[in-house]
């Protein structure tokens, strides 16, 4: 958190690390004993962690790694392995699954990298050292040996998601997650949080995502018992306020929404929860918004990144402007609140086709907007086209999207154009008087006003420390 967002990591929110929690589910029920430490929700330091890490005396360490996170995942895992040399040192993630073998060549502490999902890999791992048998009869993962880098079969992705137990959540400490600043304007309520997925994997093709990398091409349902299971868990046992559904498209099956919606309502969960979804423009109907508003869902994000229908085309999002604008209207219809994810720099970009996004934002007037420059992640058509077009990358450290200077995709537009387009973005649409007066008018006035106050004095220390 210090890393990415330093001054600005109060706005951020901290979720349950929903990924570490199914493969560590996984691993208690073949009878494995594990801990989780979220140093990033516990607020350790380093050497407080690696103190922990130590008094357990763990054999084996795993976290997730970032292509932001290669640094620091390199610092502190040869930290790990100079206080505990024997364990062994397994990392997962999109930016390893992107990129496996230089993941093993940048981070000289990992012994083994997973690549794709980790459920079932993880126990193929655990059963294999125990038994002291050879790695290379487990598909999807890359590891050392007779140092030698040796990448083994793909593993298929798990295609029967009811065969998954219910997240470990109870390996965590509760209280410790909180949702995005934002999440808290309509009531106040600023938590506890609680994460499921419904689905992995998702129908888009954006050349921007990574998230094929871990789950493969197409969406897999998790078992609506699954869902409905761990719903109970954090409304019983966390007393959760604030529901994050992190699929990449809840509105995927409309049937699948409206079963849940039903549940939830006849629950009577929608007058306590405040639920907030990610959904396609092309994948909603008024008939389903109407639901998903009685069953408690607050915000919908919609990925509409781009003003100009060239770009989309170039983005592959398989949308249209005239889709966006359907989309944003029948959602406020719905009286939901409405957030949209824009960016900025992607391939073809000009200074025009920006103003384009800017313009095109300001128009809808949604109740919240994030405009990101276009990062080109390992595992991305991006990433692919600087390898292509001999397009200069950064350091690893710089793949971030709030505190690193922005990647240049275009010749015609620099880091500073970049710069100068998103601070132009976030002006025109935060400082409409109209957007305020509506969110005074809308939410809890004294929230809003506490929050711009808070993220304005955050915004001129970034400034001037260089780094926003």
């Amino acid at each position: 958190m210090e890393n990415a967002y330093h001054n600005l990591k109060d706005f951020v929110s901290i979720p349950p690390p929903i990924g570490l929690l199914s493969i560590a589910a996984v691993a208690i029920r073949n009878g494995y004993e594990v801990t989780i430490i979220d140093g990033d929700a516990e607020g350790l330091s380093t050497e407080q962690i690696i103190s922990k890490i130590v008094e357990i005396n763990p054999a084996i360490v795993g976290a997730t790694i970032m292509t932001a996170t290669i640094e620091i995942a390199k610092m502190f895992f040869t930290l790990v392995k100079n206080s505990l040399p024997d364990a062994c040192v397994i990392v997962g993630g999109p930016h390893s699954s992107a990129l496996p073998e230089k993941t093993l060549v940048d981070l000289p502490a990992v012994d083994i990298v997973v690549v794709g999902e980790g459920d079932y890999t993880i126990i193929d791992i655990l059963q294999a050292l125990e038994k002291n048998d050879n790695l290379l009869n487990i598909a999807g993962i890359a590891f050392r040996h007779n140092n030698e880098i040796i990448r083994t079969i793909p593993r298929i992705p798990l295609q029967d998601l009811s065969a998954l137990p219910t997240p470990a959540f109870h390996l965590l400490k509760k209280h410790l997650y909180r949702p995005y600043g934002w999440s808290r304007w309509p009531s106040g309520i600023d938590g506890p949080l609680g994460v499921i997925f419904t689905t992995r994997g998702c129908i888009g093709k954006c050349n921007f995502c990574a998230s094929k990398t871990v789950f493969g091409d197409g969406p897999r349902n998790f078992s609506m018992q699954q869902v409905i299971e761990q719903l109970e868990f954090l409304v019983h046992e966390w007393n959760i306020r604030i529901l994050y559904i992190q699929d990449d498209t809840f509105t995927l099956n409309s049937k699948r929404v409206e079963e849940l919606c039903d549940y939830i309502i006849s629950k009577g969960y929608n007058k306590r929860l405040e639920i907030q979804v990610s959904s396609r423009v092309n994948t909603i109907n008024p008939a389903m918004l109407k639901k998903m508003r009685e069953a408690g869902v607050r915000w919908i994000f919609f990925g509409i990144e781009s003003g100009n229908q060239e770009i989309l085309n170039k983005m592959d999002k398989n949308i249209t402007l005239k889709s966006i604008r359907e989309a944003i209207r029948i959602a406020k219809q719905a009286k939901l609140f409405i957030g949209g994810n824009y960016i900025i720099g992607s391939i073809g970009e000009t200074r025009e086709t920006a103003m384009d996004t800017i313009n095109l934002a300001c128009e809808l007037d949604q109740d919240y907007a994030s405009f990101s420059t276009a990062i080109p992640l390992p595992g991305t058509g991006l990433y692919q086209h600087c390898l292509d077009n001999n397009i200069p990358l950064p350091a690893w450290n710089d793949f971030g999207n709030v505190n690193t200077p922005p990647i240049s995709l275009n010749k015609n537009m620099t880091a500073a154009d970049l710069y100068e387009l998103r601070d132009c973005a976030v002006s025109r649409f935060f400082k409409r008087p109209s957007y305020f007066l509506k969110l005074l008018f809308r939410m809890r006035a004294f929230v809003v006003i506490k929050d711009f106050i808070k993220m304005y004095l955050a915004i001129r220390k970034e400034k001037a420390e260089k780094r926003f």
